[in-house]
């Protein structure tokens, strides 16, 4: 039996070493995970492991536009308010300044129109939300009204809830089922809480998850910037969460409890800058050639700022990966629409850029992973799109 010499076992076990280390700090530079206080924390680099590997870049790939600049008048908007999909497939587009819902189906074909402007049964004053649940009835949530309406696949008006928190008031951008009642996603007077448990009968149960500034308390305490996609429910019912004013944080809660928070390295440090005006009169008076984006005002305050970085809408596919579509700004009149794309535990896989000043409003996602998206360049459309990698 030969003896393998000393220097040589030595070489080996050192180059095993060699190898082992590389790989993990390899894995190291690609995230890093670890729990506190019952949080896990799964933090990734700047780009991600398919960017490192080469693989091509995401795609995304539109397919049917609902809406035209002229034409037949069912293809016509005014002000798109929100958009919803049932599990057949047939998109439904609600119009604020109509005061209708319009249907269509899958390939963007016309079917029929829902409701009227009014105030009795089934009509309108000022169409906010819209959402579909598992039995395909269409739930529409007025903002002047202050009320849910509920119609069948057909259109046929079924319910009418009472008014919502009455005394009070609450602005959802989303209504979630679960098997007792339902949640509204948004923000309600004298609450930072961004979850609103109601039962079947349309009482408030409680409301959950507070929403903690992460700059400027004054501002976004009266402008949180909620948006449709900003919440997502995954097959476990836990929630996915990310702000509007992006922090670089994608959070997920079990049972109304923070359970992980994906974070990304990112060049963007701050969602917003933000001049706040206790004179309102001045902040009317500003130029609008200086280099802001908006202005926001509240009961004798006023905001001046520009937002540099916005979640559109987080989602999770059927293959398990979480997509969170973010708008850049690059200059005033540049935005970039960016996708990060996370495998099923957080960690990314890929930061991809999927256009420049694509003004999507993504709101919902359909079981076969079609994005559905207002866009109001020239005209009020609908958008669906896919993504490829």
């Amino acid at each position: 039996m030969k003896m393998i010499p000393a220097f040589v076992k030595i070489s080996a076990l050192s180059f095993l070493a060699i190898l082992f280390s590389y790989g993990q700090d390899k894995n190291d530079r690609n995230a890093t995970i670890e729990t506190v206080k019952r949080v896990t924390y799964v933090k990734n680099p700047k780009q991600g492991l398919w960017d490192s590997a080469g693989k091509s870049k995401i795609r995304l790939v539109q397919e049917i536009q609902i809406g035209k600049l002229d034409g037949q008048e069912e293809y016509l908007f005014v002000y798109i308010s929100d958009v919803a999909v049932n599990g057949k497939g047939d998109i439904y587009v609600a119009d604020r300044q109509l005061n209708e819902v319009r249907e269509y189906d899958r390939e963007g074909r016309y079917f029929l129109t829902i409701g009227r402007k009014g105030q009795g049964p089934g009509e309108f004053q000022s169409i906010r939300t819209l959402s579909v649940n598992k039995q395909n009835d269409l739930f529409v949530y007025d903002n002047g009204l202050g009320r849910i309406s509920i119609f069948s696949e057909k259109g046929e008006h079924k319910e009418t809830s009472k008014k919502l928190l009455a005394g009070s008031w609450i602005e959802p951008c989303k209504i979630l089922f679960h098997n007792k009642g339902y949640i509204l996603f948004g923000k309600a007077n004298q609450s930072l809480n961004l979850f609103h448990d109601f039962n079947e009968k349309w009482d408030e149960t409680t409301s959950y998850i507070e929403y903690e500034p992460s700059d400027n308390k004054e501002f976004e305490e009266q402008s949180l910037g909620f948006n449709p996609g900003n919440c997502f429910v995954q097959d476990s019912g836990d929630l996915l969460y990310t702000k509007y004013y992006y922090d670089n944080q994608v959070r997920v809660y079990k049972n109304g409890k923070l359970t992980t928070i994906i974070m990304r390295e990112s060049g963007v440090k701050k969602a917003y800058e933000i001049e706040v005006y206790h004179d309102v009169k001045k902040a009317m008076s500003v130029p609008r050639d200086q280099d802001y984006d908006f202005k926001s005002f509240g009961q004798g305050i006023a905001f001046i700022g520009k937002s540099f970085q916005n979640s559109l809408g987080v989602f999770q596919l059927s293959d398990g990966h979480i997509v969170n579509f973010l708008s850049i700004r690059k200059s005033k009149n540049l935005r970039e629409l960016w996708l990060e794309l996370y495998d099923s535990t957080g960690k990314l896989l890929s930061f991809s850029k999927l256009g420049d000043n694509m003004n999507y409003d993504i709101r919902c996602m359909d079981s076969g992973g079609r994005f559905y998206a207002i866009e109001r360049k020239e005209y009020n459309k609908v958008v669906t799109f896919r993504l490829e990698y």
